[in-house]
C-alpha cells in the first residue's frame, strides 16, 4: 500500500501493466500566468483541459494536477492546481498530461461513488474513517451480544429502551468489548442490574452507541479496492473496443469469447477482491 488512504489511478495502472492504461497524451500550452504561493493559473486556453490532468512547467511542483477548471475560455481561462506554485511566471510553457484509456478522475469517481459504498454495504464495515453509530438490538437473554459492525473502536453507551433508565442501566465499564469480533460480553463480576438479566430478551430493547471503522484502510482491503477499480477500468475500455463472440462487422472482426474482451482477467480480479472481502463480512447481529 502507498501513502494514500485509498487506491489511486497509479495503483490501477501498475496492476494492469501491459494493457495500455499507462500510455499518456501530452498537451503543451505556451501561455498562462503562474503566481508564487498561489494555486491559480490564469490567462490560459482551458478548452482542452479537464480536472486531474497532470501539470508540469516552471514553478510547478512535481506531481501537481488540475484541481478545478474555474473559467472555460480559449484565451483568458483559469484553472486551480492542487498545490501552490513555487515561482512567478508569465507566458510560461505548461505541459498537461493525461491517460486517454482511463483517467484518474474517472477511476476516482468509480472508487468513491460505487466501489467503496458497495464494499461498505456488503461487509457492514467502514474502511476509510472512524464513525459513531447508534443501533437497536434484540436482547439475547444472555451475557453476549453480537454487534452488526466491527472492529469496535470504543463502546460509548448502552441502555434499555423499555425500562426506567434511572432504575436499570448499563455502563461501558461493565462490558467487555471483543473489538475484532464485534462482541459485547457481560463481565463475571457484573452487579448493576440486580433484578433483570444483562441483555435481557426482547425486541429492539437494547441500544448500543459505539465507534467503528478504520482510520486507515487495511493493506488487503486496499488491494481489493484496487482490483475492483481495475475490473471497472477493463470493462470501461472493453465497452469502447467491442466484445462478445462472432462479431463480424468491420472494425470488430476479432472474437473475444463468450465473456467479451478482458472477460477472464476481469473475473480473476473480482474473485481476488471477494476472497479478501469475505473475511471482513459481518453476518451476525440482530
Amino acid at each position: 500500500m502507498g501513502v494514500n488512504l485509498v487506491p489511486q489511478g497509479s495503483d490501477v495502472r501498475n496492476l494492469l501493466r501491459g494493457y495500455g492504461f499507462d500510455l499518456t497524451v501530452t498537451l503543451t500550452l505556451t501561455a498562462g500566468t503562474v503566481t508564487q504561493n498561489s494555486a491559480v493559473v490564469s490567462g490560459i486556453n482551458t478548452l482542452g483541459l479537464f480536472p486531474n490532468m497532470i501539470v508540469s512547467g516552471p514553478g510547478i511542483q512535481p506531481g501537481t494536477f488540475i484541481s478545478a477548471i474555474n473559467v472555460i475560455d480559449p484565451v483568458n481561462g483559469q484553472i486551480t492546481l492542487d498545490v501552490i506554485a513555487m515561482a512567478n511566471g508569465s507566458n510560461v510553457s505548461l505541459v498537461f498530461t493525461y491517460y486517454p484509456a482511463c483517467g484518474d478522475d474517472w477511476l476516482a469517481n468509480e472508487r468513491d461513488n460505487f466501489i467503496i459504498p458497495w464494499i461498505t454495504r456488503v461487509t457492514r464495515q467502514v474502511f476509510t474513517s472512524i464513525e459513531t453509530v447508534t443501533e437497536y438490538y434484540d436482547g439475547t437473554g444472555g451475557s453476549i451480544l453480537a454487534l452488526r459492525r466491527r472492529p469496535i473502536q470504543q463502546l460509548l453507551a448502552i441502555w434499555y429502551t423499555n425500562v426506567d433508565s434511572n432504575l436499570y442501566y448499563l455502563t461501558p465499564s461493565a462490558i467487555q468489548v471483543v473489538a475484532e469480533e464485534g462482541l459485547l460480553k457481560a463481565k463475571a463480576n457484573f452487579n448493576e442490574s440486580t433484578y433483570i438479566p444483562i441483555f435481557y430478551r426482547g425486541e429492539r430493547n437494547v441500544v448500543v452507541q459505539y465507534t467503528v471503522g478504520y482510520a486507515q484502510m487495511p493493506n488487503d482491503v486496499y488491494q481489493a479496492v484496487t482490483c475492483l477499480m481495475a475490473e471497472r477500468a477493463l470493462a470501461h475500455q472493453a465497452s469502447k473496443t467491442g466484445g462478445g463472440s462472432g462479431l463480424g462487422t468491420q472494425g470488430y472482426s476479432r472474437s473475444f469469447g463468450d465473456r467479451g474482451k478482458y472477460g477472464n482477467r476481469r473475473l480473476e480480479l473480482k474473485n481476488e477482491a471477494m476472497a479478501i472481502l469475505n473475511q471482513y463480512t459481518t453476518r451476525s447481529g440482530a
